[in-house]
């Protein structure tokens, strides 16, 4: 079967999960090499060629505690660390000097290569202050600025660094290299656009994207159901609003019915909180198909069972109901395995039903470390079901439910233990009603995968006028 659905994701929803998304970037370390473009500076009237500049950061990310209505994530550098790299200085110049009338030429060539400095620790930091940027299928960040900055003094030479040339020039050369390392303003300032870009790519890494079909994991491993996003409107200020398909299969029933699920169309969702609309016919259609005859098996222990346990702590009411058991211990666990090979029968929409089955149980009985037949029930039951959500996890509440009961003792456990055969189907019946009656059956539902790596919970489940069911979602 498929079923159409309409997730929204408000605006103020999204960049929570952005920023949700972002903390990633404080637990990793963050590393990055930058290339500049050459320079050339003047030094006593002469042109300096600075070339292959680069800088290796490596760095953790903290993130300040801000307060909530700031909609911008600042994070800043702990424990920079720092190595910056000059591929050559060097001064290549033809210089011109009168002399007593005489002009004399003379050309200049200097040169000091592979210089490489290290960042002393503490001397340094490093900042971004990043912002949310929601497409119509993508989430990311925006860079709205980056800081990088040094103390004066704050890098030291690796090594020797080897120069040639005129005599005295190489001076001038790792002179124009102590102006970097003393004055990261005026260094960093013309390159704040370029480091904002590399910032920016880095960032690529933390999008994440709405599209694309995603698996949602259910209790049953029969039941797979696939959540495939085909359209996108982005709302503005409102947020986003996705449409697409939700395909459920049933790998033990034989035929698809090939049923195809519609939502109201003049039934959208106002809300500021995330949510899942569906068709109000979802609930009942898929549980039709999950619980078809001979698909389902469910194994129940005695001790989860209403009205048993009581039967199980008083060896006066087994005398008279239920002989049998006094031979067992009153802390016995027995099993019962349910299933039925007739359709259940459910009718209703939204969050009342109705619920008509002929189900069958066959219960075993401890022994010697193991466990062996020991009757079989046919149990035609019927109820009326309000559901709610709670916690994550959707309530069914029995109303009103009638059981009928007849019970005969397993063919191989007569033969071994010749058990007493009295027993009372239509007093242990009414216990289990009355134990019934009110009682929750809970499930936990499904997270709601919206993109790779981030899924949402179920938090809340409403309707509405048209009785569509509304999955309200949060991180």
């Amino acid at each position: 079967m498929e079923s159409e659905f309409e997730l929204k994701l408000p605006r103020q929803f999204q960049q929570s999960l952005i920023e949700e998304k972002w903390k990633t970037l404080t637990t990793r370390e963050f590393t990055a090499n930058w290339q500049f473009p050459d320079q050339q500076v003047v030094s006593q009237e002469i042109p300096v060629h600075i070339k292959g500049i680069s800088i290796d950061i490596k760095s953790r990310l903290e993130k300040p505690a801000l307060s909530g209505s700031q909609s911008a994530l600042e994070l800043s550098s702990k424990g920079l660390a720092a190595e910056l790299k000059i591929a050559e200085v060097m001064v290549d110049h033809l210089v011109e000097r009168n002399v007593g009338g005489i002009i004399g030429r003379f050309r200049v060539q200097a040169q000091c290569k592979d210089i490489v400095l290290n960042l002393k620790s503490g001397e340094g930091q490093f900042a971004m202050k990043v912002t949310p940027n929601v497409g119509s299928t993508q989430a990311g960040a925006n860079v709205d600025s980056v800081a990088l900055s040094w103390n004066p003094g704050a890098w030291v030479v690796a090594g020797n660094v080897q120069c040639s040339g005129a005599e005295g020039f190489s001076d001038i050369l790792m002179n124009e290299v102590t102006k970097i390392t003393n004055d990261s303003a005026s260094f960093v300032e013309p390159q704040k656009e370029l480091i904002k870009s590399y910032v920016q790519k880095y960032l690529e890494g933390v999008t994440f994207d709405f599209s694309g079909s995603r698996k949602l994991v259910v209790a049953r491993p029969d039941i797979e159901v696939t959540m495939s996003v085909q359209s996108f409107q982005d709302l503005g200020t409102e947020g986003l609003l996705a449409k697409g398909t939700l395909a459920v299969s049933f790998t033990r029933v034989a035929e698809d019915s090939k049923k195809v699920l519609k939502l109201d169309e003049g039934s959208a969702v106002s809300s500021s909180s995330a949510s899942l609309r569906l068709p109000k016919d979802f609930i009942n259609v898929v549980l039709s198909e999950a619980y078809k005859g001979n698909t389902w098996l469910h194994q129940i222990s005695s001790s989860k069972l209403p009205g048993f346990s009581t039967i199980m702590n008083s060896r006066f009411v087994q005398l008279f109901i239920w002989p049998e058991l006094m031979n067992y211990s009153k802390s016995a666990k027995f099993l019962f395995d349910l299933y039925s090979d007739k359709d259940v029968q459910i009718t209703g929409k939204g969050l009342q039903y109705s619920v008509k089955t002929t189900m069958y149980a066959k219960m075993q009985a401890p022994k010697s470390g193991s466990y062996i037949s020991f009757m079989n029930f046919t149990l035609p039951f019927n109820s009326k079901v309000t559901l709610k959500l709670d916690d994550g996890k959707v309530q069914a509440k029995f109303v009103n439910p009638t059981l009928g009961m007849t019970g005969v003792y397993d063919s191989t456990y007569i033969s071994r233990y010749s058990p007493s055969r009295r027993f009372k189907s239509a007093t242990i019946r009414d216990r289990i009603i009355d134990s019934l009656w009110g009682q929750s059956v809970s499930m936990t539902l499904p997270d709601i995968p919206v993109a790779e790596g981030l899924s949402l919970q179920v938090n809340k489940l409403l309707t509405t006028e048209s009785s569509d069911l509304v999955l309200q979602l949060t991180p």
